[in-house]
């Protein structure tokens, strides 16, 4: 059965449950409400929005349809990234100079933002900040990550490129030529960072309502009304926080401007003592330049947590497992097969240029998404860009541009063109492969 994101059966994560604290207790909207600010939506986005505005002194209402950071704020891979898809190069180009640089300076900083939070507001989401492992997967790639290194460096961050022994001494493994080590981004628990996130906002004096889905929304004189099973809102400035789970009814356009696809985790049975200590040796997690999703990362228990390929849209969704297996096995020979004791997936909003969007969709509504497989930092930041927005915040001092709705007529043929597209970027994984295969047997 194929299911939209919004009414997908699949629960939250018992893994990253086994270790979060519970979530705040909510309740359902009952009756008629009255409040400034109303946001849709109780993941990174919305519960980051409804903090800021609350350190503004601004109340707000977070209306959830189901609990708290049930999308993709807890099931994502838990890695705080200070990038967006494209290299630096690309942003400048697509945005012009000024624009830019003001975005390449808030996404590298937005690691010091969700960790800021994190140590502020004491939350307990096993946080580590040691650095991130990119892994260049062939020769252009390494130039890419080089590029981007002394790019960085230039900046001041502390980044490094590492080839040959040195790039197998952070991986645990001779399979990739060369890395960068980014050492502002870390891991987290994304489920209780999520969950800290809404306690924070509660002692702020922010309301969450959760099991209240938002049925409808108009514009009614100078005030918002949204529509609720048992009851009804009525707002000055409303928020749209639902990201790829946004019901198609709620605002027109706005779920045909992203195009919605599943991602895939798996979390293994702890690894044997000697082999744990050979892998990832550091606690850095390892992501290469392959298109397809290609995050490992081991968890302080031994277990190894690996994001797979998967079938993009239908049904409850199952990973490739055989192909994460191969691919685990070639890059960690010591590696036996693994026993994946939890899987999971999700809904990733991904948008045609594979950038975030900040919309006006009309006087007092607001909405940010698509944050392409970057959600941990680039929501979090999104919350506070639009906090500052209905703040009145000067210019200046924001770093997201407000860009207009432009629903595409090519998200309705997205399956067969994202189909096509992952074919060809798994006929690439394939070729390269091949090509490295090849080259060991020389």
């Amino acid at each position: 059965m194929d299911h939209p994101p919004s009414d997908d059966p699949c629960p939250i994560p018992d893994f990253y449950a086994s270790f979060a604290p519970p979530a705040s207790a909510t309740d359902p909207v009952d009756g008629t409400h009255r409040t400034a600010v109303a946001i849709v939506g109780a993941g990174f986005t919305g519960l980051s929005t409804a903090l800021h505005l609350a350190e503004r002194g601004i109340k707000s209402l977070v209306l959830e349809a189901k609990e708290i950071g049930w999308g993709a704020s807890s099931r994502n891979f838990g890695q705080v990234v200070p990038y967006f898809k494209h290299d630096q190069d690309h942003v400048l180009q697509h945005f012009g100079p000024e624009i830019g640089e003001r975005l390449i300076a808030a996404a590298g900083k937005a690691p010091d933002l969700v960790f800021g939070l994190i140590e502020r507001h004491g939350i307990a989401c096993t946080p580590v900040r040691n650095g991130l492992i990119f892994a260049a997967h062939s020769p252009a790639a390494r130039e890419g990550l080089a590029r981007r290194t002394v790019f960085w460096q230039g900046r001041g961050a502390p980044v490094e490129m590492h080839d040959g022994a040195d790039a197998a001494a952070f991986v645990g493994s001779g399979y990739y030529a060369a890395c960068s080590i980014d050492r502002r981004g870390g891991t987290i628990n994304p489920l209780a960072y999520v969950r800290g996130l809404a306690q924070a906002a509660l002692k702020a004096g922010v309301t969450i309502s959760t099991w209240t889905p938002v049925t409808a929304l108009a514009r009614v004189g100078s005030d918002w009304h949204l529509a609720t099973p048992r009851g009804e809102v009525v707002a000055d400035t409303v928020v749209l926080a639902t990201n790829a789970y946004t019901e198609s009814e709620l605002w027109p356009g706005l779920r045909q401007s992203i195009i919605p696809m599943r991602s895939y985790q798996l979390v293994s049975r702890p690894l044997g003592e000697n082999v744990r200590r050979s892998i990832l040796p550091r606690y850095q997690p390892l992501t290469d330049t392959r298109p397809l999703f290609s995050g490992v990362r081991l968890h302080p228990d031994g277990r190894l947590q690996a994001s797979a390929d998967g079938p993009a849209f239908y049904g409850s969704g199952a990973a490739f497992v055989p192909k994460l297996n191969r691919r685990l096995g070639r890059i960690f020979p010591q590696i036996d097969t693994l026993d994946w004791e939890y899987r999971w997936n999700g809904w990733v909003a991904m948008t045609l240029d594979r950038y975030p969007h900040l919309h006006a969709l009309a006087p007092g509504l607001w909405t940010g998404l698509g944050y392409s497989g970057r959600g941990i930092g680039l929501a979090t930041l999104m919350g506070r860009e639009i906090a500052g927005r209905i703040a009145g915040a000067a210019e200046q001092d924001l770093a997201l541009p407000v860009t207009p709705l432009k629903p595409r007529w090519i998200t309705r043929a997205a399956r067969p063109l994202v189909n096509s597209l992952l074919t060809y970027y798994r006929l690439q994984d394939l070729i390269a492969g091949m090509r490295r295969r090849a080259a060991s047997s020389v």
